[in-house]
């Protein structure tokens, strides 16, 4: 919970516009918020717990951090991407060719690409860190679908449902 505000005694913040200020304060490790009575700047120290946020994240970091949760859920060592892969690649091989006699079909294993595909990533750099565009005029006029914009290379293109 928040500390009192000194000026007025709420204890109630509000988001701040993110900015030249707002970025300086981050890359301090601070949080800065307004109060919601008074308006007043408030700053806040950020948890040394906070790592990296979802949508600033590549494919590949999300694939390793995917393989983390999996391992920590089967309670076994996380492994690297680069093995996973490998052991996957083996696998698949095994399974592909089953003995004449056996007639049963090789079981189909999720892959970790599977998880990765259900995030909406940016068309042009893969980046998931993107937000609400607002329309132009003439796409308003033909009723077009909403647009994000990638916060990595800026690109422009239809909103993921």
């Amino acid at each position: 919970m928040a500390s009192a505000c000194p000026r007025c005694g709420a204890t109630k913040t509000e988001s701040v516009r993110h900015g030249f200020v707002y970025d300086t304060f981050s890359m301090l490790g601070y949080r800065l918020r307004r109060c919601s009575s008074c308006n007043r700047w408030r700053v806040f120290k950020r948890s040394a717990s906070t790592g990296r946020r979802v949508d600033e994240m590549t494919v590949e970091e999300l694939r390793e951090k995917f393989n983390q949760e999996i391992a920590k859920t089967l309670r076994k060592p996380p492994v690297s991407a680069e093995t996973s892969a490998q052991e996957m690649t083996q696998e698949s091989q095994d399974e592909s060719a089953p003995a004449e006699g056996q007639g049963r079909p090789a079981s189909q294993k999720p892959e970790a690409d599977d998880a990765v595909d259900d995030y909406r990533l940016c068309p042009k750099c893969g980046s998931s860190n993107y937000h609400r565009s607002r329309r132009r005029w003439y796409e308003k006029l033909v009723k077009s679908r909403r647009m994000a914009r990638c916060m990595r290379c800026n690109h422009r293109f239809p909103y993921p449902r």
